[in-house]
């Protein structure tokens, strides 16, 4: 509104509509963390001269970034850095209850007055309750999850982020009654020692709902080895090349034993079990892969029993040359 000065008569009323667009999103990130903690992330930003607003002058030196946060929970700062390091933001916000997720974007300015982002992220928060599993590599472990029901009966399934190493038991769906607790058992067979992170999702088949989350942190050790052999193959190989290694059964009657390698894109068994009379020894038939390049693999050959414990694993050097 105009107004006159000093008659204040009213001259003239502007009528300023303003509409709220959707703003662009450069990049979207989605984190996974235990449940009633703090997410603390570092993000490196692309050289600044690829950004909207930068120029190729500020490859050598960095202005300051600043960064701004729609989430008032969250910390979020840009390090000034020196020249020709990586610019980094740093992000810490907690997390909720299992299965919360938080959703929030940072806005990030190089300009001198903060009027025009040069970046806009997206960041989702899941929230998930954590499980920590000590495993063997190439060793079948057990363990077990209670999930509690809901305030009405609903139809749920279990999912596992890695079905072929983290196998859930029941694996079809199944009745999850109000208020009552199902077993669910979790068989996990790594063939890749270290800290790895899995996820068991139990979901509403009605209503495609998630009805609870976990975080499985898995420590697998490598196994304890008993044999190495080394073994020169050909590169190329034909068809492959074929090999045999004995094994000997170390009890006084007779068992089962089943195979396993940590590389099958490496090597194949001619039979993956094998029933062994107490002392008796037997050839493992082994067929290797072609490989088109020198060098030298190894190549971890588990012997487990029924239940999938290990009895011995075999080391193999695989020495490929011209």
């Amino acid at each position: 509104m105009l107004f006159s000065g000093n008659e204040n008569r009213l001259l003239s009323i502007l009528l300023v509509k303003v509409e709220l667009h959707p703003h662009p999103i450069d990049q979207t990130f989605r984190f996974y963390h235990p449940e009633q903690t703090f997410l603390k992330k570092s993000i490196r930003l692309p050289p600044l001269h690829s950004l909207p607003g930068g120029t190729v002058l500020e490859t050598t030196k960095y202005t300051n970034v600043i960064a701004r946060c729609t989430d008032d929970t969250a910390i979020c700062e840009a390090f000034q850095m020196k020249s020709g390091e990586p610019q980094e933001i740093f992000i810490k916000t907690p997390c909720g209850l299992s299965p919360s997720v938080k959703r929030f974007f940072i806005i990030l300015f190089i300009d001198e007055y903060s009027s025009r982002p040069c970046q806009i992220w997206q960041l989702y928060v899941n929230s998930l309750q954590r499980v920590d599993i000590s495993a063997t590599e190439g060793e079948t472990s057990k363990f077990s999850l209670l999930l509690k029901g809901t305030q009405s009966s609903r139809m749920v399934r279990c999912f596992s982020s890695h079905p072929n190493e983290l196998k859930l038991a029941p694996c079809d769906s199944f009745m999850l009654m109000t208020n009552g607790v199902q077993e669910i058992t979790m068989k996990l067979n790594s063939l890749e020692s270290g800290k790895r992170m899995m996820f068991v999702n139990v979901v509403d088949q009605e209503f495609h709902q998630l009805v609870k989350s976990w975080l499985v942190m898995v420590t697998c050790s490598p196994p304890e080895i008993s044999k190495v052999f080394e073994i020169h193959l050909k590169v190329g190989g034909g068809a492959g090349s074929n090999k045999k290694i004995s094994f000997m059964n170390p009890y006084p009657i007779k068992k089962n034993f089943y195979l396993k390698t940590n590389r099958d894109d490496l090597l194949k068994f001619k039979e993956e079990a094998m029933m062994l009379g107490g002392g008796e020894s037997h050839n493992i038939g082994l067929c290797f892969l072609p490989q088109h390049s020198e060098g030298c693999l190894t190549i971890l050959v588990f012997i487990n029993d029924r239940e999938g414990k290990n009895e011995e694993t075999f080391s193999i050097k695989a020495r490929y040359t011209l």
